[in-house]
């Protein structure tokens, strides 16, 4: 049985889901939490130039796991998510300036609306035909820059997957974009790659991206 999935609708989101749950395990024990704080860091020197008081959309929020961390930079944050038991709890968190249920492929605000969109641990998602859409849609919210992360293949770990592939062992197959494959997509989607920030050099699979629409301020 995949609960995961057999609850999950596109339009709705998690029907039945622990977000409290799910926010444990995916942040709890003392590595989970140094790879937040350096995500963190990451996406501080993505958001570097954004003035104190900008408005930033956090799609998807989650369990607004981020929205303290924006508001100690002096930003203002509107957490977005599809899943209702996941805005439940972002709603008790400070930081948060308010809260929408929104479908990111048809998100319900208007072009420019906001100064950044933040978007993590999301785009590796899906599926690689959409993305491109799903990235100029995002990025058409911002008059300033999305900032997302991206998985990458330049790790010791995705050398050492593929060095068991090449001995014929069984490992793990994750989607990973390539620096060719990144731009081909941004290209797509008509969207300017401006900075690439590892989270962590050879260790971490994550990069943040800095990726504006052409002629945004």
């Amino acid at each position: 049985m995949q609960p995961a999935m057999l609850d999950y609708d596109a339009r709705w989101g998690y029907r039945q889901f622990d977000a409290r749950r799910y926010e444990r395990r995916r942040y709890g024990g003392a590595i989970r939490r140094l790879n937040h704080r350096l995500l963190e860091r990451a996406l501080g020197r993505a958001l570097a130039g954004l003035a104190p008081g900008a408005v930033v959309l956090d799609a998807p929020c989650g369990t607004g796991i981020l929205a303290p961390f924006l508001a100690r930079r002096g930003l203002r944050v509107i957490g977005a998510d599809i899943s209702p038991a996941m805005l439940a709890v972002a709603r008790e968190r400070d930081g948060g300036l308010g809260h929408v249920r929104a479908d990111l492929e048809a998100p319900p605000l208007r072009p420019g609306s906001v100064d950044a969109v933040v978007c993590t641990r999301f785009l590796m998602h899906v599926p690689a035909a959409g993305r491109p859409r799903v990235l100029d849609t995002l990025a058409a919210l911002a008059h300033g820059p999305l900032v997302a992360t991206v998985c990458h293949p330049y790790t010791l770990k995705s050398f050492g997957r593929a060095l068991r592939r090449a001995l014929g062992r069984r490992a793990k197959q994750s989607p990973r974009l390539t620096r060719r494959a990144l731009a081909a997509e941004l290209d797509t989607a008509g969207l300017e790659l401006e900075r690439v920030i590892p989270v962590m050099p050879l260790l971490s699979e994550v990069w943040v991206v800095v990726v504006r629409k052409p002629g945004s301020s």
